[in-house]
């Protein structure tokens, strides 16, 4: 996840497992950084010949 500043955040690493799916939670502290602007979520699947979606991602303040 990239702040309007262009800070980076992982939200999920690359390390261990195979599973099809990832179905995922993930809580960071953003107090620092400024709520206004546009959030981006940055993906790279590195598995293949998987077929890649993102069904749904939200951000909350």
């Amino acid at each position: 996840m990239a702040a309007p500043d262009g800070n980076v955040c992982s939200l999920h690493n690359r390390s261990g497992g195979s599973a099809d799916n990832i179905n995922k939670t993930s809580t960071v502290n953003a107090s620092s950084e400024a709520a206004n602007g546009t959030w981006k979520l940055r993906v790279n699947d590195n598995a293949s010949p998987d077929v890649d979606r993102i069904d749904k991602w939200s951000l909350q303040f």
